[in-house]
């Protein structure tokens, strides 16, 4: 199990919130227990309010929507990582942030011309079709329109192994990296240490979308979706923590002075 996969498993809003309370339940007899068990439920009702996650989410997410295509120009290829799957009764196929991402990879390869390449291995099991094939079939893609990476399990291992097929075919490493508005900032991190010149487009994610569709009330009163959103922006971070401390990038690989795009957002978005 990876660090960031432990993380998440016992430290991850809203579970540590959780064992806080019930640490301060087994102590509720001393001034400490009856501490943790306010100081618990207070961050748990603090991490549901949406407001509250999109704010400390501002670091990670792209605002910028105002760009054309020309911005993307001098890019070798655009690559998209696929992000998770699942088996149904007689297939597997693609999560919501995999066809985002790889649907709007298409219409960019539509207007740009250039190549698309899928990065996603048998993150299920190792007998189990890779991610990146799973997508091009959903989105009824032949192998000729897209050439897709099967052996990365995470974002670290997407730059390695296109680093390593980028040099055996003599690609110039610029490229058009699409992605969710959350994976964003780790993704091309991982792709930048691996000497990568990025050019960022983030599709939206839930948070992009609320931020774009709610209205006020939706901001300040606690939500399922509030949680959602800490709990993204949580992931997020701790993935990165775990990037640098394994030494996978550097500090200067999560800041660059180049452009970074947003996706317009779908024109359904905001009507009743």
């Amino acid at each position: 199990m990876t660090l960031t996969a432990i993380i998440m498993q016992f430290l991850a809003p809203p579970l540590v919130f959780i064992w806080l309370s019930v640490l301060g339940l087994l102590f509720s007899f001393r001034r400490f227990g009856r501490g943790c068990i306010v100081l618990g439920m207070l961050l748990l009702f603090l991490s549901s309010i949406p407001g509250i996650g999109l704010f400390i989410s501002m670091p990670l997410l792209e605002t910028n929507t105002n760009w054309s295509m020309k911005e993307l120009k001098g890019a070798e290829a655009i690559v998209i990582p696929t992000g998770g799957y699942f088996p149904d009764e007689i297939r597997f196929v693609s999560a919501e942030h995999s066809i985002r991402r790889g649907d709007y990879g298409v219409w960019l390869q539509q207007q740009t011309g250039l190549p698309l390449i899928f990065t996603g291995g048998r993150t299920y099991h190792p007998q189990a079709p890779a991610e990146s094939e799973v997508l091009r079939h959903i989105l009824n893609l032949s192998p000729e329109k897209v050439w897709t990476e099967t052996k990365s399990m995470n974002s670290y291992e997407h730059a390695v192994y296109l680093e390593q097929d980028f040099s055996k075919r003599g690609w110039d490493k610029k490229i058009v990296l699409v992605s969710s508005a959350m994976h964003m900032m780790r993704l091309s991190a991982s792709f930048r240490a691996m000497g990568f010149e990025v050019i960022p487009v983030s599709v939206h994610d839930h948070a992009t979308d609320f931020r774009q569709d709610a209205d006020f009330w939706e901001y300040v009163f606690p939500s399922w979706e509030g949680l959602k959103i800490f709990r993204r922006a949580f992931y997020s971070y701790a993935g990165t923590f775990s990037y640098l401390v394994r030494g996978r990038i550097s500090v200067s690989d999560l800041f660059h002075s180049g452009p970074s795009y947003l996706a317009a957002p779908s024109s359904w978005l905001g009507r009743d």
